[in-house]
């Protein structure tokens, strides 16, 4: 396969409301400390993975196209469009690489100033017992959140090889963006945390128009991952 060129997908992730994707930790559920959210070590800011914004995508995608593999996990058929944006989920199937490469997203440097003078949200969690309508006994789970309003730089460099259909690859991951805005991203989406939208989007040095939702919602009738 001859490799044509790279292309980018990049804008703004501003959060809804506040958000939560845990880092590594030892400390125990219900002692009452917040989990922690993931941070750079050197500048010990947060930081949202690219792999949970491909992972919630790859997710959503395939939920939408019925695409999930037998074993509950990624597609395996190495032939959808899905598998050939994201990879397949099995070796066995893969025969081309992948076309997605998701950064890791960044404060802008606005709110890198904000969250270096406020710092994190501290968003308390407790279960309920259900017949006396308190606490149950070791169930508070307080996790730290970054706050709602924070603003990220999301980028994703697209591989584009000969035979493939640039356009096709923007309608994918422009629906893949606006099904993350319908659903959460990170943990405890469930309970309020997650909500983001997308905006100032680029791809390929082309500006998204204002009514893109309305424009993808229209094209997801027609799109095919086969």
């Amino acid at each position: 396969m001859k490799l044509i060129e790279h292309v980018e997908l990049s804008g703004i992730m501003k959060l809804k409301s506040g958000l939560h994707i845990g880092s590594a930790t030892t400390r125990d559920i219900g002692k009452g400390e917040p989990l922690p959210v993931m941070k750079s070590p050197f500048t010990n800011l947060p930081y949202i993975p690219g792999s949970s914004l491909k992972g919630k995508m790859r997710c959503l995608l395939e939920l939408t196209y019925n695409k999930i593999s037998q074993t509950n996990g990624p597609c395996e058929c190495g032939k959808c469009m899905i598998c050939k944006l994201f990879g397949s989920g099995s070796s066995k199937t893969t025969f081309e690489p992948s076309r997605l490469i998701f950064r890791e997203c960044a404060l802008t440097e606005k709110y890198i100033e904000l969250i270096e003078k406020i710092g994190l949200e501290n968003k308390p969690g407790v279960s309920i017992d259900r017949k006396t309508g308190t606490a149950r006994s070791g169930a508070l789970f307080p996790m730290e959140r970054i706050p709602e309003g924070s603003e990220f730089k999301f980028q994703i460099s697209c591989r584009i090889f000969e035979g493939d259909n640039k356009d096709t690859i923007k309608d994918f991951l422009t629906l893949g963006l606006y099904l993350i805005e319908q659903d959460t991203l990170g943990g405890s989406g469930t309970r309020g945390s997650g909500h983001v939208e997308f905006n100032n989007i680029v791809f390929d040095g082309k500006v998204f128009p204002n009514n893109w939702r309305e424009i993808i919602k229209e094209k997801k009738r027609t799109l095919k991952t086969d």
